[in-house]
């Protein structure tokens, strides 16, 4: 992917991404390595977490619409390379939290999305999402 077509956003932001039972098959061992890595990396860049998140439930029976959704998110890895957690002193310390929810959101199982993250000082400390 050296010569790819970079990507602003890691995910479609109207993805509908779901158990694709007649669509294409693809090498579930590259996905899953792929994910895999992908899993690592959202440890220190919480802008993929959300989409690695959802690429990671179909790693049982991956199809080509998943394996396209992967490569967006390499794409955008390529597009913002150099980013990640920066710890910088602002002169404060507020605490700041915040929170979202999507409420039977996913198309498969009709489960809920909940996520949160908190700043100390201006700088990301933790996070989190959960299906």
């Amino acid at each position: 992917m050296v010569d790819c077509r970079l990507c602003e956003t890691p995910i479609d932001l109207k993805h509908r991404l779901e158990n694709d039972e007649e669509g294409a098959t693809t090498d579930k061992g590259q996905y899953q390595r792929l994910v895999g890595k992908l899993i690592y990396l959202a440890h220190t860049r919480p802008d993929i977490a959300y989409a690695v998140s959802v690429v990671s439930q179909f790693m049982h029976n991956p199809k080509d619409s998943h394996l396209q959704a992967v490569y967006r998110l390499l794409r955008y890895l390529k597009f913002t390379h150099g980013k990640g957690i920066l710890y910088t002193n602002r002169g404060n310390l507020n605490l700041e939290c915040y929170t979202d929810a999507d409420y039977v959101g996913a198309l498969t199982d009709r489960r809920s999305t909940s996520g949160y993250c908190t700043l100390l000082g201006g700088n990301l400390v933790t996070w989190r999402n959960k299906k």
